[in-house]
C-alpha cells in the first residue's frame, strides 16, 4: 500500500484542509478499488466503510472532554 502523502504547509494556510481531503480521499479510493479487486460486492463495502467511520468518531467523541 502506498503511503499517503501529503505537502507540508501551515497550519493556517487556506488550502491545508483540502490538500488533506485530497490525500485521504486518494488512499480511500485505493483501498476501495483493493476491496473490490479481492471480491467484495460495492455496497458492502460501502457500508462497512461507514460503520468503520461512524464507530472512530464516536470513539473520538468520547475522547474530548465536554464544555
Amino acid at each position: 500500500m502506498e503511503p499517503i502523502r501529503l505537502k507540508m504547509q501551515a497550519a493556517n494556510d487556506p488550502n491545508s484542509a483540502l490538500d488533506r481531503e485530497e490525500a485521504l480521499a486518494a488512499a480511500f479510493h485505493d483501498f476501495v478499488q483493493r476491496t473490490l479487486g479481492a471480491g467484495w460486492n460495492e455496497m458492502e463495502v460501502a457500508m462497512k466503510l461507514a460503520d468503520i467511520a461512524d464507530d472512530y468518531v464516536m470513539a473520538l467523541a468520547r475522547r474530548i472532554p465536554a464544555n
